[in-house]
């Protein structure tokens, strides 16, 4: 008897081990940030830091699928864990041709060569090939605030024209739009669409890959006046917060708090 008990309290102590030991499923199967990564343009182990307005994201999805988005391409594949053990198979990306491709092409080929993975506090993903050398280091990411997703007029803008900090109202005639949503932001002028991505965290916003077409310079329509679609695209270069009031009116900063462009939601 006391023989069974024994062995039921050792069982039990071993599983209360193991399942300290082990990092939970729901821990890793999230969307992780990536803010350092073994560079292939480097000969050392020393990780390089990713620009903070870039956006690459890897999401681990309980099928065993995960995907990774990029600036410019998607790379996607398989992977398996037991314990703290992980393995990246099956890894295919789309080949967009893009400026800077380094940090992706760094992910491509540090992917295959991860062999476990570290979690700390929850927040923080560290991924190791299989001398313990570290190949990446990602932060838990949080989707963007859903009171920023919609579409928000725009009411009053920094003019490129102007040396104040004063802003330029916007004609009551015109209807320029920014819309925001989890895939990134498309802002309609009275001429030209600009576009591009962009990353929220605790009120601190950053826009990237920033793209505007062309069809005045195309031939494709007339712009009479592109002052203030130029001036907006210069704007969301600079922005690095934002400001939001009743959850009706968006204020856009700089990095020293000056007032960019100011919006209302539609």
């Amino acid at each position: 008897m006391k023989t069974n008990i024994l062995t039921a309290i050792m069982l039990a102590l071993a599983i209360l081990v193991g399942s300290c030991n082990a990092p939970s499923d729901n821990a890793l199967y999230r969307e992780w940030r990536l803010e350092k990564y073994n560079c292939i343009a480097t000969s050392s182990y020393g990780l390089t830091q990713v620009n903070e307005n870039c956006n690459y994201v890897l999401q681990m999805d309980k099928t065993g699928v995960f995907y990774c988005t990029t600036d410019c391409n998607i790379i996607s594949g398989c992977f398996e864990k037991s314990k703290n053990t992980l393995k990246f198979s099956g890894i295919s990306f789309t080949e967009l041709a893009c400026d800077d491709m380094m940090v992706e092409r760094s992910i491509i080929f540090n992917l295959p060569c991860i062999k476990s993975y570290e979690i700390t506090d929850d927040t923080t993903l560290v991924l190791k090939d299989d001398k313990g050398h570290i190949m990446m280091e990602l932060i838990s990411y949080d989707s963007p605030d859903e009171s920023l997703y919609g579409k928000w007029r725009i009411e009053k803008y920094n003019s490129i024209v102007t040396t104040s900090n004063e802003l330029t109202d916007v004609n009551e005639e015109s209807d320029c739009v920014l819309q925001l949503n989890n895939t990134g932001f498309v802002c309609t002028t009275d001429c030209n669409i600009i576009s591009g991505n962009f990353v929220e965290d605790n009120y601190i916003l950053g826009f990237s890959n920033i793209s505007m077409t062309e069809k005045a310079i195309e031939g494709i329509v007339s712009c009479d006046d592109m002052e203030m679609e130029r001036s907006i695209e210069a704007n969301l270069h600079c922005v690095k917060s934002y400001e939001l009031k009743n959850n009706t009116v968006l204020y856009l900063k700089d990095i020293y708090g000056h007032i960019l462009m100011e919006l209302t939601k539609q």
